[in-house]
């Protein structure tokens, strides 16, 4: 049988896009593509910030000052 895994590689390690079971001794053919990486990049920020926004949430916000945007100014 032939399981076709993608994902990239980040920090030296393979990170697939979906979850796989792979069982321990299992012999693996890993081809690298040649393409371009900014958009590898891209996924890679996009992914650090959801990770970021996960963990934030339940954090109290701090109540910021409102600002008067109604006030004259003399110009």
């Amino acid at each position: 049988m032939l399981v076709i895994v993608q994902g990239f590689f980040e920090g030296g390690k393979f990170i697939p896009s979906e979850p796989v079971k792979i069982p321990e001794y299992k012999k693996v053919i890993l081809t690298i593509l040649d393409e371009d990486t900014e958009k590898t990049v891209k996924m890679a920020a996009w992914k650090e910030c959801l990770r970021l926004l996960d963990e934030s949430i339940g954090e109290e916000v701090p109540d910021f000052p409102r600002a008067n945007l109604h006030r004259k100014v003399e110009i």
